[in-house]
């Protein structure tokens, strides 16, 4: 017979085994709508106690530890000018590479692009103080250069912040420790008294015997101590004709100093170690330590002959 003729009548069931499968079904389908009905309760008056008790002894210990974290802030609140924690001031310096413990400026003032590079570093670290702070540093960059250009360089040394740090200072020369170099010690000697008080000293000096190099500080070769680890200052303006006027005063353009060195030899390497002076300041925390070399073309000592150059 073939297949076309063939006339499908549907699958084939036993029916026994639709009844017992359609039970299993609808014996499924009642547990499942046991699990999942929760019929709504009826609100009893002890029902409607107990949910209000409830409420209120959840927000009441709520607010109670809302109230004690603002307590907890309040009394731990750090005022914008006080520090999170105390900390001891340090130096930082301005341009150089640092190598190891110590800071390398080796330049040469015919490399433009040797030049280019210390005075966007300069500029860097000027630009946050604006014209004020330029102003300050002018006897610094002279030559628009910071002084590496005409061989007579600068360096910036700036006393970091330490909000709410009192520096106690070498108010005469007698109280200078020991191994303060000595023409620290003849400096404080040739102040009067008024202007030795409040006044964090800063000293460099070579530390290869024999060359002449000389250090000028600019503006001046102290941090003004009072009130110096401050965001801002008011003082009385004394000059005022008026009673009781004021003046505001940003602490941070003193405290940065700028070191010109001169008689610097050519393409010789020079050690220089820079100090800030305070009883209070751990010695190691302002030193830096710098090798400054200034790089220079070699000329003969003696004229070549043409002739010798063939024998």
């Amino acid at each position: 017979m073939p297949n076309d003729a063939i006339i499908n009548s549907g699958p084939y069931e036993v029916g026994r085994l639709r009844r017992r499968r359609d039970r299993r079904v609808a014996e499924y389908l009642f547990r499942r709508s046991i699990r999942t009905s929760n019929p709504e309760p009826e609100m009893s008056a002890c029902r409607l106690i107990k949910l209000l008790l409830y409420l209120t002894i959840f927000y009441v210990v709520l607010g109670a530890f809302a109230t004690g974290l603002v307590l907890l802030l309040i009394e731990h609140h750090i005022l914008p000018d006080m520090p999170g924690s105390k900390k001891f001031p340090g130096l930082a310096s301005a341009p150089g590479k640092p190598v190891g413990d110590e800071k390398q400026i080796v330049w040469s003032p015919r490399n433009e692009k040797e030049l280019g590079i210390i005075r966007r570093e300069m500029s860097h670290v000027m630009d946050p103080y604006g014209l004020i702070g330029m102003k300050r540093m002018m006897g610094c960059n002279l030559d628009d250069s910071w002084g590496y250009m005409t061989s007579r360089p600068c360096i910036l040394l700036k006393i970091t912040q330490a909000l709410g740090f009192q520096a106690v200072t070498y108010d005469d020369a007698l109280t200078l420790p020991d191994y303060a170099p000595d023409e620290l010690f003849d400096y404080v000697v040739g102040l009067g008294t008024e202007d030795r008080l409040n006044r964090i000293w800063l000293s460099c000096q070579v530390m290869e015997p024999g060359l002449n190099i000389q250090f000028d500080y600019v503006p001046d070769r102290f941090f003004d101590a009072v009130e110096l680890f401050t965001s801002g200052n008011v003082f009385l303006n004394e000059s005022s004709d008026n009673d009781g006027g004021t003046y505001k005063e940003d602490p941070r353009y003193r405290r940065i100093i700028g070191v010109q060195l001169s008689n610097i030899p050519p393409n010789r390497n020079i050690k220089i170690h820079c100090k800030a002076w305070a009883k209070n300041i751990p010695l190691y925390m302002v030193t830096i330590k710098f090798l400054v070399r200034l790089a220079a073309p070699v000329h003969p000592t003696t004229p070549l002959v043409l002739d010798e150059w063939y024998e």
